[in-house]
């Protein structure tokens, strides 16, 4: 009786690992599956913008701006009678502008405040502008926005590398808070300007001065389809000068940089993940075709200060990056003795090749197109060395072009008090750079820093003093 019931245990035991066994490779052949359900590379669309909103692009907000408010923003109607499409935006109406400026629910609709950014905060990486727009934030009259740089407009919107898909509209404009721009209306004894509601807010992305690489893939696409036969047409009517219309085939030409430039110099041409088409149009135009208004604040710093964060690698050494700049130095005069220096520091596919960011430093090229589209007085110029010297005047000034009040005393200390924001800690690091480097930067950098200082009308930007400093 013993032995018969230790032969039924011993069944059992055998039967029941038999089918954990078989339990475990069903599960593992099942995550499996779903791991490779998850990694799996989102397919390409049958037109690569297929999915890119040309909003912004082709055609307006179709909306006038509310009157009242300082800030670009408007009044939608969101109804309630359907479920919406996650990436749908038709269900949206405009509210005009003659409407009441308040919330209200009437017949299952709720009018929704929407605003876009009042000012862009553009540069350089490690310009101080993290910091600088963590302070501006801090003024009573900002909203601060949800993130400092979504850097919508020059990637996230054009989908993959930047996104998994095209980030739509309507998610950017989430990210400001209408309802503190709201939050805050001026009685008519204190009416300062024209505005009851004086609070703005603003975008961050540095980005934006100088990324133009998707927007001009784009650009390009809508050129040689139907689809947007008069795009030229549209940009340029928020050009200051009358500039004659590119030739699509000329441009396309450019986008030979890819192959030519990039096979003679040992460049692996299916390693650059973007086109090299350049346009004359950049993010700058796009922007002012929906925001002409716009108040640009640009900062930059002595180029060669910020050799830390010129090269792509991890390896900081001397030595190491002696060599990159010099092969990236190779790299570009090969490419401008065939383009202009405009084509080659747009170019993303040099971009990619160089193995420091010397294109980061050409303040000039990048901000010749921006005071293409924007007035003069629309866009303030700051240098970070200024900035670091002297904190409350410099965030005078910014105030002043934002039209902004001067902040109280209290209201000063509130703002001055914080930390510096982004600080770098990886300096005391890493050894100086070799002067033989410091000098060839210098001099790569020398005509580009005067032609600034000339398009700017102002010394200071030629860095000498700085430049004196680092030697």
């Amino acid at each position: 009786m013993w032995h018969f019931s230790m032969a039924r245990i011993k069944y059992f035991l055998v039967t029941m690992t038999i089918l954990c066994f078989f339990f475990l490779l069903c599960l593992n052949q099942y995550n499996v599956k779903l791991q490779s359900s998850r990694f799996r590379p989102v397919p390409m669309q049958k037109e690569e913008f297929g999915m890119v909103e040309d909003i912004g692009i082709l055609k307006d907000l179709e909306v006038k701006f509310l009157p009242n408010f300082k800030n670009p923003c408007w009044y939608e109607v969101r109804r309630h009678d359907k479920q919406p499409h996650p990436q749908e935006v038709q269900h949206f109406q405009i509210v005009p502008s003659a409407m009441q400026h308040k919330y209200k629910s009437i017949n299952y609709a709720d009018e929704v405040l929407q605003c876009l950014p009042y000012f862009f905060l553009i540069g350089q990486p490690k310009c101080a502008t993290t910091d600088i727009f963590h302070r501006i934030n801090s003024h009573p009259d900002v909203a601060e926005p949800v993130v400092k740089g979504p850097n919508w407009w020059t990637r996230k919107r054009f989908g993959r590398p930047y996104a998994p898909q095209p980030v739509s509209l309507r998610e950017y404009i989430n990210l400001f808070n209408a309802s503190k721009i709201k939050g805050y209306k001026q009685t008519s004894g204190e009416l300062q300007g024209t505005w009851e509601y004086p609070r703005i807010t603003g975008d961050g992305s540095t980005s934006t001065l100088w990324d133009s690489g998707a927007t001009m893939g784009y650009l390009h696409h809508l050129m040689t389809t139907q689809k947007g036969t008069n795009i030229v047409q549209v940009l340029l009517q928020g050009r200051k000068e009358s500039n004659s219309v590119p030739n699509v085939r000329n441009s396309s030409k450019i986008n030979a940089i890819r192959y030519e430039h990039a096979q003679g110099l040992g460049w692996n041409q299916s390693s650059a993940p973007q086109r090299g088409i350049v346009l004359p149009f950049t993010v700058a135009d796009v922007i002012h075709l929906i925001l002409p208004k716009s108040r640009i604040i640009a900062v930059f710093r002595e180029p060669v200060s910020s050799y830390l964060f010129f090269t792509k690698k991890g390896n900081l050494s001397s030595r190491h990056f002696d060599e990159s700049v010099r092969t990236s130095i190779q790299k570009w005069n090969a490419c401008v003795k065939q383009y202009s220096d405009r084509t080659c520091a747009y170019n993303k596919t040099l971009q990619n090749a160089m193995g420091v960011r010397l294109y980061n430093g050409l303040y000039n090229l990048y901000m010749k197109d921006w005071l293409q589209v924007f007035p003069r007085k629309q866009v303030l110029v700051l240098r970070m060395e200024d900035y670091h010297n002297n904190v409350t005047k410099t965030l005078a000034s910014i105030y002043h072009h934002l039209g902004l009040r001067s902040p109280t005393p209290d209201e000063n200390k509130r703002i001055n008090i914080h930390k510096v924001y982004n600080k770098n800690r990886k300096k005391s690091l890493v050894g100086d750079m070799f002067d033989s480097t410091r000098k060839m930067l210098q001099d790569f950098y020398k005509p580009y820093n005067k032609d600034l200082a000339n398009l700017l009308n102002d010394p200071k930007f030629k860095w000498e003093d700085i430049s004196a400093i680092l030697k």
